[in-house]
């Protein structure tokens, strides 16, 4: 997959997911998993021009609380990889103010919309796997 997004035009290709609904339940395994996709990345030659996000059902930045709702910004429903073009994120960050500030941005914004927001405004993520009980 990370040589069809580098190989393909931009235009038709500009990012891809690479959701995997039926392996890494376990977070630790997941996060193994994609350092070991980063590698490969950089194997392959393609550090500068792809990066990888990561996203999944448990993910938890350390140091803050589990029920806090900053994890949802890298939450998905499944576990996944976004492959985003580097070219793509610095023109979109070109027009952002204080970039270094988006992330921090993001958590505040999922702790002002909490659950219920989230939930609201995209219905079928309650019945996902991202609010089963633990």
């Amino acid at each position: 997959m990370l040589q069809n997004v580098a190989e393909a035009d931009s235009q038709q290709l500009p990012t891809a997911l690479f959701v995997t609904p039926a392996a890494f339940d376990d977070f630790d395994e997941y996060w193994n998993w994609s350092l070991i996709c980063d590698n490969l990345l950089v194997q392959m030659g393609y550090e500068g021009l792809l990066q990888l996000a990561t996203f999944h059902p448990d993910y938890l930045f350390e140091g803050e609380d589990e029920e806090d709702m900053s994890h949802f910004t890298n939450r998905s429903p499944f576990p996944m990889l976004h492959i985003i073009r580097e070219d793509d994120i610095e023109n979109a960050l070109a027009s952002v103010r204080y970039p270094e500030r988006i992330p921090e941005r993001n958590r505040q914004h999922m702790r002002r919309l909490g659950k219920e927001g989230l939930v609201q405004r995209m219905p079928a993520l309650a019945q996902s796997r991202l609010f089963r009980a633990k």
